[in-house]
């Protein structure tokens, strides 16, 4: 009914909210106490994972190791990883509105599979998205001549865009046949085992307060990852993917602005062309995917 529908677009908008509060509070943790973007992912993935774990206790997924270990490690971890480094190098606004053009590399990757038909909606999608990319990478000090740091950070957010990309294809299956709480409890567990072995939690030496440092990390894999999953999959009960997707588009816009509120973070206006162009992409691809994942 109604209000079965209201909660769960509220619960909807709960998780974008977390998430978008979670890049902000990475871009501090990078910015002013030299936090390194593979230690944070691991141990929030860690974290955030093993929360899960504890609160749904699902059972291993028989039968599906392969996938789930695939999309968990360059799925998820690989999305992450290099989402949060394209925060390090760029800002938070630039690196999620870049990301969210995953849902169109994934409609096009579907059309150049013949998985799903080639309607004008779909192509204006891609396109939108595309033109989106290259709005948001040229309009940079300096356009696309822009400093290495500016270029890399727009990079990392393409490559996170692709693992993304990877992760919906991947995790839609994987949800189907095993449940969203096992795909998302052990995912998140197994994706952060290769980023602890590499950037070891204790390795960490972080400046300024570490109360501070302390408070951020535990927001960003407590609320921005336990929290903000447990609320995504609290929403489809509610709602359809369709609406969750269309919902989502809020985590970008509210990046942006909490970007510009708390950290004095802008863009130029070509880059928030580019970035609304992003989510104009998933707002026309949401009603001709009535059954996406």
């Amino acid at each position: 009914d109604a209000s079965r529908r209201v909660a769960g677009l509220g619960l909807a908008a709960a998780a974008a909210a977390f998430w978008a509060l979670g890049g902000i509070a990475a871009q501090v943790l990078f910015t002013r106490h030299h936090v390194d973007p593979g230690w944070l992912v691991g141990v929030r993935m860690a974290g955030g994972g093993l929360l899960l774990l504890v609160a749904f206790r699902p059972a291993w997924p028989r039968g599906h190791s392969r996938l789930l270990i695939a999309v968990s490690v360059v799925g998820i971890a690989g999305a992450q990883y290099t989402w949060f480094a394209a925060i390090a190098k760029s800002n938070v606004a630039l690196a999620t509105f870049v990301q969210y053009s995953a849902v169109a590399m994934t409609a096009g990757w579907q059309m150049l599979r013949r998985q799903v038909r080639p309607t004008p909606r779909r192509l204006a999608a891609v396109a939108a998205a595309a033109t989106g990319v290259w709005l948001l990478a040229a309009g940079v000090p300096g356009g696309l001549h822009a400093s290495r740091a500016d270029q890399a950070g727009v990079l990392l957010a393409v490559i996170s865009a692709v693992a993304y990309s990877f992760y919906l294809l991947g995790s839609a299956r994987l949800v189907r046949e095993t449940g969203a709480r096992p795909a998302t409890a052990w995912g998140l567990s197994i994706g952060s085992l290769p980023l602890l072995v590499i950037f070891p939690p204790w390795t960490a030496h972080p400046s300024g307060d570490p109360a501070v440092v302390a408070a951020l990390t535990a927001f960003v894999a407590v609320a921005a990852t336990a929290i903000a999953f447990s609320l995504s999959q609290a929403s489809l009960r509610h709602i359809t993917p369709t609406e969750f997707a269309v919902t989502s588009t809020l985590e970008p816009a509210l990046a942006a602005v909490a970007a510009a509120i708390f950290l004095g973070v802008t863009l130029r206006p070509p880059q928030y062309v580019g970035g609304a162009l992003t989510i104009v992409a998933v707002l026309l691809l949401a009603p001709a995917e009535p059954d996406a994942s």
